[in-house]
């Protein structure tokens, strides 16, 4: 099977967010839903000017995912942080994260729909055809 061009599409789930998105491997699917949250989220130019560095620790692979989802909102909530480079090392159930990205400025940004948190409804994390792949739904 070929690989698809995109990393990520919208499931068609009635009043909520769902999101598929796949990578090569789990640092690859960590970075990609971060980058489908804010293409979903946020329309404007982003630089990459600001660092932030996120650690987290997981008891299932399910439970790390979502915790990342979390985390990516709640900074953009608190601190209006939006990441546009994410380095990610996942080992144990453990992610370090460093990001660049840029902080939310009405004159450059418009939020285009607020993502206001993850599910575990219809979580998937499976591997298929050689590509890691998740499902997930954000309450928006």
């Amino acid at each position: 099977m070929a690989k698809p061009a995109k990393y990520y599409q919208y499931l068609d789930h009635t009043a909520d967010l769902g999101i598929d998105v796949w990578a090569d491997d789990l640092p690859g699917l960590f970075a990609h839903i971060g980058e489908a949250i804010f293409e979903t989220q946020i329309i404007g130019k982003l630089t990459a000017r600001k660092k932030k560095s996120i650690a987290l620790k997981g008891e299932s692979l399910e439970d790390l995912f979502v915790d990342w989802c979390r985390e990516l909102l709640y900074n953009f909530s608190v601190d209006k942080y939006i990441p546009c480079k994410y380095r990610i090392r996942i080992a144990d159930l453990s992610l370090e994260a460093h990001l660049l990205g840029d902080r939310y400025d009405p004159e450059r940004h418009r939020v285009r729909m607020e993502i206001k948190n993850p599910t575990y409804h219809k979580l998937e994390i499976e591997e298929k055809e050689g590509l890691i792949r998740a499902r997930i739904i954000f309450d928006v």
